[in-house]
């Protein structure tokens, strides 16, 4: 990718136009100091003090503040929340970050929204504690959702499907529904993350690393899947669907299958301290943007690369790319990718 390649690429960002689905969620970090415990007057056991706690857009969220923060026209957030503060602190941070929440929904019963929440004590983390797993989405609330995508069609270049929790949003019922969703509107660019279920959105473009495509195909991974066993299950996901399949694998970059062939799209090097968390959240705002802007399937995998890049210079922070940044990264590194394809 040339300079002037990626200055048009982010020009036409600019009027890239995004509904995200998926599973929008908090990250909360508890900061417990036992200076200060004392034994509880009703139960005799000692207190945990939290001397300070910090919380961050997860999930879905994460990926809608990447995308905003790359410059799109719009982000339309659309999923469920629940009736409690860490809901309102979400829409908070999240309309902050300059993305859409009119297609967030309240469900007053039988959900939670979801919080992964990570107690230190010191400099140790404490098992972590997560409030979505007994989540059960609605019929209600389903379809309100879906009438939510229906109006927002018109209004969007591409629709991001985001699936980080197992069933609580993406139930079989929603499943099955958003799967028939992107059957009908096969003209329409659609682009799937998810963790457990590429199965079910197979029909959709697909972003997965390199152990859930293995797994997808029904092969076994090992603890790092071979290289080979890896383009083998890109070809055939793609194959299996027609769509563009981007399987990402860490340091090792992403590889890309789409009507032309099978691409690796180099990953750029980092020297000094990284921090991983959130990388793939970059990593999809910057495809899923790229290709709604008209760019090839390869071009998207080299901007998701750069987006990546800058976020895991972020220590102790999931952390955004903006403009500014990528330009940055771009200039410094004297990047030049060197794609190659093979049919």
């Amino acid at each position: 990718m040339t300079r002037g390649g990626l200055e048009s690429l982010l020009a036409g960002i600019r009027r890239v136009r995004v509904a995200l689905v998926g599973d929008f969620a908090l990250d909360a970090y508890w900061f417990v100091d036992m200076a200060k415990s004392e034994p509880s007057l009703e139960t005799g056991l000692n207190t945990r003090p939290l001397r300070s706690q910090r919380y961050s857009l997860g999930g879905a969220g994460n990926i809608a503040a990447n995308m905003a923060a790359l410059g799109c026209r719009s982000v339309h957030a659309l999923g469920v929340a629940g009736p409690d503060p860490f809901a309102i602190e979400m829409i908070r941070q999240l309309r902050g970050a300059g993305v859409d929440t009119g297609g967030l929904i309240e469900q007053e019963n039988g959900w939670a929204t979801p919080v992964f929440i990570k107690p230190h004590a010191g400099n140790r983390e404490l098992n972590r504690i997560d409030t979505a797993d007994y989540n059960r989405l609605s019929e209600a609330t389903a379809d309100r959702l879906f009438r939510n995508l229906y109006r927002l069609l018109p209004r969007v270049d591409i629709i991001v499907v985001n699936q980080q929790i197992k069933d609580s949003l993406h139930c079989v019922s929603f499943r099955r529904r958003m799967a028939e969703f992107i059957r009908r509107h096969t003209r329409r660019l659609i682009l799937a993350d998810t963790r457990d279920y590429g199965h079910a959105y197979r029909a959709a473009a697909l972003k997965v690393n390199e152990h859930e495509a293995v797994r997808l195909c029904g092969m076994r991974g090992g603890k790092v899947p071979a290289k080979r066993r890896v383009e083998t299950a890109a070809r055939m996901l793609f194959a299996k669907s027609g769509r563009p399949v981007f399987v990402t694998r860490g340091r090792k970059g992403c590889l890309v299958a789409d009507a032309v062939g099978l691409h690796e799209v180099p990953a750029i090097r980092v020297k000094g301290k990284t921090d991983t968390v959130g990388a793939g959240d970059s990593t999809l705002a910057g495809i899923a943007l790229a290709l709604a802007a008209g760019r090839s399937p390869v071009a998207a995998a080299e901007l998701g690369n750069l987006a990546a890049t800058v976020t895991i210079r972020k220590l102790h922070q999931t952390g955004t790319a903006s403009p500014a940044e990528i330009r940055r990264a771009w200039r410094n590194q004297g990047l030049r990718w060197a794609s190659f394809a093979r049919p």
